[in-house]
């Protein structure tokens, strides 16, 4: 119980220097919601993209570390990594699109979805025997959480419409785009967060990590057979 109340605060303070930083960024100016390339503003340079960008490829890391180590989990464990990657693309589309070549994150999502789709139709049973012993879990659930609050809530939330009723005359994109960003920071910091979490039940767990690991052994009798 102590451990988990000083994790989670641990957790608080990190989102609370994370809020402290880019307050004292927009003190500066620093937080480039609105650069001019080519004639048209963009937040994709902003510090709040790079953290969202950290915060992904963190997620991303946690579980491939997972899907490398155990062999029951890593169905489950390569498909929360596949999307998280996916978010990570879609992100990036910026940089795909009009530095490398347009709609290539298109792309790039289908094809990680078709292989990952393929891996996980493949290995299907393992994937539902990892679920089953991963749920309930306290990670997961933070995960869904974050997922809850990015998909369906922030995209309604920040819509032009709802901006355009609440500010009226007074509308501006950059409040907009600000409001957009700093949700989808924070869910994904909860999902980091539930990332994290789910990382340390794992590791708590050293007797079930390596279930079908190992190659299996034929029999002694077999063998013995063989050999005579």
């Amino acid at each position: 119980m102590r451990k988990t109340l000083f994790r989670f605060l641990f957790y608080a303070v990190c989102m609370s220097a994370t809020a402290y930083m880019l307050l004292y960024l927009s003190r500066g100016g620093a937080l480039w919601l609105n650069v001019d390339v080519g004639g048209v503003g963009t937040s994709e340079f902003s510090p709040l993209e790079q953290f969202q960008h950290a915060c992904l490829l963190a997620c991303i890391g946690v579980f491939l570390w997972i899907a490398a180590r155990d062999r029951l989990r890593r169905p489950m464990a390569l498909g929360w990594a596949t999307l998280f990657g996916v978010f990570l693309i879609r992100e990036l589309d910026y940089v795909f699109d009009q530095i490398l070549v347009d709609n290539l994150w298109q792309v790039s999502c289908a094809v990680l979805l078709a292989f990952s789709g393929v891996y996980l139709f493949r290995h299907r049973q393992r994937f539902a025997n990892g679920w089953r012993r991963s749920w309930p879990s306290a990670g997961l659930g933070m995960v869904l959480a974050g997922l809850l609050l990015l998909i369906p809530f922030t995209q309604i939330v920040v819509s032009s419409e709802l901006w355009s009723a609440v500010m009226e005359d007074d509308y501006r994109q950059s409040v907009k785009v600000a409001a957009e960003e700093l949700m989808e920071l924070g869910a994904y910091l909860i999902i980091l967060i539930g990332s994290v979490e789910f990382l340390y039940s794992w590791s708590r767990l050293p007797q079930t990590k390596l279930i079908g690991a190992l190659p299996k052994q034929r029999p002694r009798k077999k063998a013995a057979k063989r050999r005579g």
